[in-house]
């Protein structure tokens, strides 16, 4: 094997290839004291690297308003509006019934004479004049 590349000594530091080239990489290392070298100044710089704190500092979310304190005594409330809304509708109800507005009818009494077609004719009525009593 000739000598790997720069990448492929990172990808090895960090652990990302595959199994045969890793195999193949291992081989070489154990004799080649040049990239055994490299590799070791690879793997100080990438353990360097994620030895590396950031202090970041972020503002903390807004506090959401707690909606059970409030929310379980307007439900009550509602509910016991609900109830005497439905209470005093049907009291008031039973104590005023509606009353059967009286229609005026009247009835002609007449003969209608079917024809053989099967079609009832229509009955001529005068509204304006005035049913007999």
């Amino acid at each position: 094997m000739t000598h790997p590349e720069g990448d492929t000594l990172l990808k090895f530091v960090l652990e990302t290839l595959d199994k045969s080239e890793t195999d193949a990489l291992r081989q070489h290392l154990s004799l080649c004291e040049q990239c055994k070298g490299e590799e070791r100044r690879l793997a100080g710089e990438v353990s360097r690297l994620f030895s590396i704190e950031i202090p970041v500092e972020m503002a903390s979310p807004p506090r959401l308003r707690r909606r059970s304190r409030f929310l379980v005594p307007s439900l009550k409330v509602a509910a016991v509006l609900a109830v005497g809304f439905l209470f005093g509708y049907a009291t008031a109800q039973l104590s005023n019934p509606v009353h059967p507005i009286p229609v005026q009818q009247r009835l002609i009494p007449a003969q209608v004479a079917i024809p053989s077609s099967g079609y009832v004719p229509a009955q001529q009525v005068d509204l304006r004049t005035p049913a007999p009593t």
